[in-house]
């Protein structure tokens, strides 16, 4: 019996032909096969013979494992015969797949039950049937190889417990057969650890999910923060952006108010320079009025003089032309001489 764990991973190549078919060549008493060539030109001596690959199901009974278990095993194996096999029984080569079906099938049921023996351990309930499966196929490959048999082979084994609740415990427990016994005690004692593994893992997962929502919870508050952060400093930099451009249009006006300043500046400069300029003009007008009206003042004091000496002149000479007169009519007054009408209007 092959032990569970003695598996080769390895693929197994068989190496089938398609089109493979062998040549019988007769005559008389002699005969030989040979596997036909690719020019192959038959003759009437020849005999052509087909060597195909055939599908075989092989009818598997499972061993049975009490009412805790139930095992299903199916195995399907691909063949071919080989040109050695076919020179071994030349006279089954019309239907050579059925003879392997046949002969071999017995050998193979026998050695296949051998292998599931290893099912009556219970250490394939811990371990799994993947190691028994490769096993089995191993197996088939070898027999059917030294046998000049080319094949493939897929061997699955399917298991299903059943709950003790609902089968009969005492019976298997108490029964004579020391292997339905051990099954029994390992499928309790499996499912009592699978039921500890799933409460184990509930929770585990409860753990784990209640972790995971505080891990959550933290990253949302982590995120919520750095939101916050990003928003806060994104307003800082708006804040920042708003007062600088309010400083800036507050040195653009204050630029524009000074610069109005400045204009209003050099316009009451310009107004006042044309005012200073219109005012020493007018003062310089005046001035020239001034110095005009003092002439004129002085000359008409000059005017006035002449014309007081003028009076003067006259006055003098119409005295001197009353005395002339006053002499000449015989009237003197005062120690001079007048006329009476002189005196009288004196």
């Amino acid at each position: 019996m092959t032990d569970l764990y003695a598996h080769d991973n390895e693929r197994w190549i068989p190496g089938f032909e398609v089109d493979r078919r062998v040549v019988l060549a007769k005559m008389g008493p002699y005969q030989t096969i040979f596997e036909r060539p690719n020019n192959f030109i038959k003759r009437f001596y020849h005999s052509v013979f087909n060597l195909p690959i055939e599908e075989w199901t092989l009818p598997v009974t499972p061993p049975k494992l009490g009412s805790f278990c139930s095992i299903s095993v199916s195995v399907s194996i691909s063949f071919q015969a080989t040109v050695s096999f076919a020179r071994e029984h030349s006279d089954q080569l019309e239907t050579i797949n059925d003879y392997i079906k046949r002969h071999y099938e017995n050998l193979l049921k026998d050695s296949i039950d051998q292998e599931l023996r290893s099912l009556e351990s219970a250490e394939w309930l811990d371990i799994g049937t993947g190691g028994l499966e490769g096993s089995i196929e191993d197996l088939i490959h070898e027999l059917l190889a030294i046998r000049n048999i080319q094949s493939r082979c897929r061997c699955t084994i399917t298991s299903e417990l059943f709950d003790f609740r609902k089968t009969g415990l005492e019976e298997e427990l108490l029964s004579a057969d020391p292997a339905r016994k051990a099954i029994a005690l390992r499928i309790i004692r499996k499912q009592r650890e699978s039921k500890e593994q799933i409460a184990r893992e509930r929770h585990e997962n409860e753990l784990l999910e209640h972790e995971l929502k505080l891990e959550h919870q933290e990253r949302f508050l982590t995120l919520l923060k750095q939101e916050t952060q990003i928003i806060r400093q994104r307003q800082e930099e708006e804040m920042e952006q708003v007062r600088g451009a309010l400083k800036a249009e507050e040195d653009r006006e204050l630029e524009r108010i000074e610069s109005i300043v400045r204009i209003k500046n050099k316009q009451l400069e310009h107004e006042t320079e044309l005012k200073d300029s219109e005012l020493q003009s007018k003062l310089e007008e005046k001035k020239k009025h001034a110095s005009a009206y003092d002439e004129v003042q002085i000359h008409l004091e000059k005017e006035i003089g002449l014309l007081a000496m003028e009076k003067q002149r006259l006055n003098l000479e119409d005295e001197i032309n009353k005395t002339k007169r006053a002499r000449s009519r015989g009237w003197v007054f005062g120690g001079l001489t007048g006329s009476k009408d002189d005196v009288s209007s004196t």
